[in-house]
């Protein structure tokens, strides 16, 4: 038997008005860019930033992107989000370029279903040749590991876009399906160590295979990037093994890209700059 209560009949219903309002969100700008920054692990300099999407909805305040990224992989939509985010970052670099600051690079996301369609290329392509900033700051980060039906198509797209100018990063290396086959079938400049790996360096096991792994990234030439660092064992742990980057709360939160952006004004400059972004 299931129960079906109020609590899941308003919670279908709010799921529902979600969805029926994805499309008018994505038009009217709803979607906001947000940054989360990568500091340098050796001096804790902001050297660059993670994309991250929050939902501006007119109701419900703020929504984080476990309120609707789900609904959109689930009804197959999460292409809409990619392609919305992907401009977005690209808008944000063009700023900061013309803003003189041309040293900062920005990871952006995709799905493994939007980075393996045919025309993932081209449309990404037709996006980013609205702009003129410099394509080696952009990285393109794949989530997850491949599905094997994909692989063909995935390492297509990332060559084409290797010889555009972008880097392909894989993420959440050492979770769910990505291993080092990966490395080996995948022209990849950069690897995101999963929090849970990070997390891994107080044991003796944990510690040996994050050496190996940064080790081995570093010996291809792969850029080693370790996220969820908040512990001062951790960070003196990333420091030790020579992890390149590092993210996490304690350095810094996600915020607007308005508010990124005076940050890095400041730091990049030193001067002010204002909320019109």
């Amino acid at each position: 038997y299931v129960v079906f209560d109020r609590d899941m009949k308003r919670t279908i219903a709010e799921e529902r008005s979600l969805q029926n309002s994805v499309n008018h969100a994505l038009e009217s700008r709803q979607f906001q860019l947000y940054v989360q920054f990568y500091v340098d692990a050796q001096h804790f300099r902001v050297i660059g930033g993670e994309a991250l999407s929050r939902w501006n909805h007119p109701q419900k305040g703020i929504l984080g992107p476990g309120q609707f990224v789900p609904l959109l992989e689930r009804d197959r939509l999460i292409y809409k989000l990619d392609y919305y985010c992907l401009n977005e970052v690209c808008r944000f670099l063009e700023t900061l370029k013309g803003e003189g600051v041309e040293q900062f690079f920005v990871s952006c996301n995709f799905s493994r279903d939007t980075f393996a369609s045919e025309n993932f290329v081209s449309r990404c392509k037709e996006i980013m040749d609205r702009y003129t900033f410099p394509r080696e700051l952009l990285i393109f980060e794949l989530t997850e590991s491949v599905a094997e039906s994909h692989s063909t198509q995935i390492k297509h797209n990332m060559v084409d876009l290797k010889q555009y100018g972008v880097s392909i990063a894989l993420d959440d290396f050492g979770e769910g399906f990505t291993s080092f086959d990966d490395l080996l079938e995948y022209p990849v400049d950069g690897i995101k160590l999963d929090q849970r790996l990070v997390k891994s360096c107080g044991t003796r096991q944990g510690m040996a295979i994050l050496r190996a792994v940064v080790q081995a990234g570093h010996e291809l030439g792969i850029t080693i990037l370790a996220e969820g660092v908040e512990q001062e064992e951790e960070i003196h742990a990333m420091q030790e093994i020579h992890c390149d980057v590092i993210q996490g709360f304690r350095f810094h939160r996600p915020i607007p890209a308005w508010e990124a952006r005076d940050q890095l004004l400041k730091q990049f400059l030193g001067k002010d700059g204002d909320k019109t972004l």
